[in-house]
Order: structure tokens, then sequence, then C-alpha cells
């Protein structure tokens, strides 16, 4: 989590809670639920210590707590209209982890409350986790340390992933180097592409900027992307050339 900028914007998420109000079908709210997992929430919160920070939260039925996040910038600065509110930028994965902690004692969150009003209910974060990694909308973090895994040299790249990725990492200063192979898990019919990508920025924008630029590329497979920081990364990439380098 960081501290909370000015211009954080979700236009896709806001326009489908603004339907699923009015129409509350699966189709839309899958449509919600895929957008949210890709998306920057704010939380506003008292103080501005790390470890003293106090959420705002609502009693639900039950006596169930749920965290007051909020989808964007103006929906936040819409709540606080004195400018005077704290607040910390957290993604998706953070808030479920702040609610599926064994420790929590929060519920869920409802994401811009008395507006378009979004309720994430505990029991609703575990299913869409664990529905979304199988379908790689989420990447498993340990999937790529697991020790039934294959990785190696592609015979060859699919037409157009080679410039993509260099058009990639040309574009954006903190991109250094990238290498992709291919990885085999135990138990799935086809490989994946695997991106080993060094860089200075922020893991999540990363990934899913690579994705916009890779995915038209990948010829029916999944990616997954590791930093140059994980333990596996010095291994993979041994005496290996970088598909693109500054």
């Amino acid at each position: 989590m960081e501290m909370k900028e000015n211009n954080i914007q979700n236009p896709a998420l806001l326009l489908a809670m603004k339907v699923i109000r009015s129409e509350n079908t699966e189709e839309n709210m899958l449509k919600v639920l895929t957008e949210a997992v890709k998306a920057k929430f704010i939380l506003p919160v008292d103080g501005n210590e790390e470890g003293k920070m106090r959420f705002h939260a609502v009693q639900g039925d039950e006596g169930r707590i749920y965290q007051i996040v909020y989808a964007d910038s103006i929906s936040f600065n819409n709540a606080f209209p004195s400018g005077k509110q704290n607040g910390i930028v957290a993604g998706f994965m953070d808030l479920a982890d702040l609610v599926l902690n064994e420790n929590s004692k929060i519920n869920g969150f409802i994401v811009n409350p008395g507006a378009e009003e979004v309720l994430f209910r505990e029991d609703m974060l575990k299913t869409i986790i664990d529905e979304f990694k199988k379908d790689g909308i989420i990447k498993d973090p340990e999937a790529p340390k697991s020790a039934n895994i294959k990785v190696g040299d592609p015979d060859r790249l699919p037409e157009g992933m080679g410039n993509a990725t260099i058009d990639f990492g040309a574009s954006r200063d903190e991109i250094f180097r990238i290498f992709i192979q291919l990885m085999q898990r135990e138990g799935k019919d086809k490989p994946e592409w695997l991106f080993v990508v060094d860089h200075a920025g922020k893991t999540d924008e990363v990934l899913k900027d690579l994705g916009n630029k890779v995915g038209p590329h990948l010829d029916g497979l999944d990616f997954v992307m590791i930093d140059m920081g994980d333990p596996m990364a010095e291994k993979i990439i041994k005496g290996k050339m970088p598909v693109y380098t500054k």
C-alpha cells in the first residue's frame, strides 16, 4: 500500500458498478469483478504513521464489519469535500489480504458507499480469487516457485512477440532487461510463456502493461511474469540471452 495519489481513475470499473446497480445479472457482476482485480482503490484513514492509522469501516447485517474504499480520486474527494481526509492506495489483492487474513476482524469491503456501492464479502472474495487464479486473471505468485515446473528455451517465438516485447521495454525507462522462456507446470496440458523482467517499476503495473503489449502474440498460451528479484529468476536466466536489453 502507498499514500494516496490524486489521479486514481477506474472509468471501466465505475461504469460496470453503475450498470450492476440497475441490472444485477451474473454477466454484469463478472464485468465488475474483472475490472476490480485490475484496479487501485483509495482507503480513507485517520493518522499518517504506519502502524497507527485507523481505517474507516461500517457495520452491516449480523454485526459484520466492512472496510470502506473508493474506486477513484473523484469519488474519494466527493466523499470528503474538505480535502483534509488522509487516504492510502491499495490494489484488489491488498484489500483481499486484509479481509482474508486469519487475524482480521474485517468481513469484506464496500466500494463507493452511498453511490455506486458494491459490496465484496469474505466468502465472495475467496471464490473470486480461486476462480480467477484458475483462469489466469489473477496470477498465482507461488506458481513459478513450484518444484513441479520445467522451464526452457522456446524453439521459436510467435510472430510479433519479439517486436512487441522490444517495443514494451523501449517505451519505459524503468525496464532494463526482458527474458522469455517456456514454462510447463505439472498437471497442465499446455505450457505458458514466462517473462523474467528486470525493472524498477511497480510489479502490478509492469505486468498489466506487458500483458496489453504481448497479449495478441501469445499463440493461444497463458503467460506469467516474475521480477528479477524472484529467487528463481537468476537460475532461470543463467546463460540465456535477453530478448530486450536497454
